[in-house]
């Protein structure tokens, strides 16, 4: 073998340990980001959730109204654990005519609306939170993506029992918050809830 057939093949030879040399830490690089990533993804997802709830235990204290996570039929329910008085002698009326333009204004401009005596009619509605809480609202039909699909109304947090999905309730209480999905939300103290014969299910204002 000559001299040239050898350097040739030195050279191929450190060329293959120096590509073993850069893929060996290029990996490594990216074992670390995923190693980093994954930390930062669980560090966040900490601060939100004690976020949440200093921030609702902050708006509960404010009002004097605190929300409980309460064992019924095997699922967490969010009730209200503590009684306030409605101030019936100035209540805000969420009317069969407007009904989609109040509770949106409610959820737009909700810190006009802390405190406040609220009045509302509709179907109980129930959902599960990304906790997998079940929680309780009062809403009415509207038009949505797919047709007659949308929802409108406003949470409720009640101490007591309540009605089976599609009761049609008259509701007055306080307004304060609750938090559901990280995201504050309105959420009515009920202090009184009637059942009455069906009214308007489907609203267009």
């Amino acid at each position: 073998m000559n001299k040239k057939k050898i350097f040739m093949i030195i050279i191929l030879v450190a060329f293959i340990v120096v590509i073993g040399i850069v893929f060996v830490n290029i990996n490594n690089r990216t074992v670390e980001k995923n190693s980093e990533t994954s930390n930062n993804k669980i560090n966040n997802t900490t601060i939100i959730s004690t976020s949440n709830i200093s921030n609702t235990s902050n708006i509960s204290n404010s009002l004097n109204v605190t929300y409980d996570k309460t064992q019924k039929s095997g699922g967490k329910v969010r009730k209200s654990n503590e009684k306030v008085e409605a101030d019936t002698s100035n209540m805000i009326n969420i009317t069969d005519n407007y009904f989609i333009e109040q509770t949106n204004d409610v959820y737009y401009n909700l810190d006009d609306y802390i405190g406040k005596t609220i009045k509302i009619e509709g179907l109980i509605y129930t959902y599960k939170d990304n906790n997998g809480d079940i929680c309780y609202a009062v809403v009415r039909n509207t038009p949505g993506c797919c047709g007659n699909d949308g929802l409108a109304g406003l949470d409720i947090r009640y101490d007591g029992e309540y009605p089976e999905k599609d009761t049609w309730v008259e509701v007055i209480g306080v307004m304060g918050t609750d938090t559901t999905f990280t995201e504050k939300i309105p959420a009515i103290q009920v202090t009184s809830m009637k059942i009455k014969e069906k009214g308007t299910t489907f609203v267009t204002n």
